[in-house]
This record gives structure tokens, C-alpha cells and sequence, in this order.
């Protein structure tokens, strides 16, 4: 019985009926491992050969899909480690391979030197990728609000009364503008 248990799960398949999109990306991923080498000088960087200390460092195609699925799940390093344990999706689609589940210190080490420039290579190939397979129709347009740094006072009520003051001047003000600007101010002199 405890040989027939490592070979179900080595013939296993994976079943991404649940999420299709980690089945979508690992099917280009195995059909474009060039996507995978785009990383490779980034997390190999610094990293030095030894025969000595551990040897169970995750391939550079693991930190990939790891960083793909922490990106597109939302998750933190704390939770990437979670999901690998308790997410059968997460383990197949980071192809664990019945090894231990990496701690989140070791894929913060690897996935936060993958460059900007690198990622956005990957980015811009997968979705060469899918337009050229039809899979993304480029007709259409999809936005998302951003989020942009700016100063927030503490809100007491003076700060709340002195907005609506500042708020109101400048709609009045604006509101003036306009009226002059269409002749409206001749109508309310008569």
C-alpha cells in the first residue's frame, strides 16, 4: 500500500476544472519554457553552486509560478506558504512534486529579484501569447482604477468643516465661470 500511494500520485493528473486560468497558464507555460529563461538570470543572480547545505532550492520555474500564482491569488509571502500546503491547485500548478512546501522566507528571497524589466517581458509575451492563440481579443478595453499617493489629514470635525468650506467655494467659483461665460449673470441684474 505505501508504494501504490507515490505512483497515484505521480500519474496523477492535474484537474483544473475549478480554475481554469491556472490550467490556461501552465499549458503555456509548458509550451513556452522561453517564458521561464526570461527570469532566469534574475533569480540565479548571486547565487552560488555549493555541494554543501541544503540542495532543495526551488527551480527557477517554481519561483516563476509561484510569483504568478501570489500575484493572481493576492496573496503575501505568508500565505503563498499557507496555499502550498492547503491548495492542491497551488502545489500542482508550483509543480511541488511531493516535496515539503517552501517557507514564504525562501520565495520572498527568489521572487522579489525577478527585475521589473524582466516581468514585464513576461507579461508582454504571455499576452502576445493569447492574442496570437486567440485566446484575448484585443477589440476590447478593460480598466481598473489606481490607486495615487497623496497627503490625508486626520479627519476631526473642524478639518471635516473647513473641507466642505474650501469644496463649496470652489463649485461656487466654478459655478460663477461658467454663468459668466454663457451670459447667465446679465439675466439675474434684470
Amino acid at each position: 500500500m505505501n508504494l501504490f500511494e507515490p505512483l497515484r500520485l505521480k500519474f496523477e493528473k492535474p484537474d483544473w476544472a475549478r480554475n481554469p486560468e491556472f490550467g490556461l497558464l501552465d499549458t503555456v507555460l509548458e509550451r513556452h519554457p522561453e517564458l521561464i529563461k526570461i527570469a532566469e538570470a534574475d533569480v540565479l543572480r548571486g547565487c552560488l553552486q555549493s555541494e554543501f547545505g541544503r540542495q532543495d532550492m526551488p527551480s527557477v520555474e517554481q519561483i516563476v509560478r509561484a510569483a504568478i500564482y501570489k500575484e493572481m491569488k493576492g496573496l503575501d509571502y505568508r500565505e503563498l506558504e499557507y496555499a502550498q500546503s492547503d491548495s492542491r491547485i497551488c502545489e500542482q500548478f508550483v509543480k511541488l512534486d511531493n516535496r515539503h512546501p517552501f517557507s514564504f522566507q525562501v520565495f520572498q528571497k527568489y521572487i522579489s529579484k525577478i527585475s521589473e524589466d524582466s516581468l514585464q517581458q513576461i507579461l508582454v509575451s504571455l499576452n502576445k501569447i493569447a492574442i496570437s492563440e486567440g485566446l484575448e481579443d484585443i477589440k476590447q478595453l478593460r480598466q481598473d482604477s489606481t490607486v495615487v499617493e497623496t497627503n490625508i489629514h486626520y479627519p476631526t470635525n473642524n478639518s471635516l468643516v473647513w473641507d466642505c468650506i474650501k469644496e463649496s467655494h470652489r463649485l461656487l467659483s466654478q459655478l460663477g465661470r461658467r454663468s459668466e461665460r454663457f451670459g447667465l449673470q446679465r439675466l439675474y441684474q434684470r
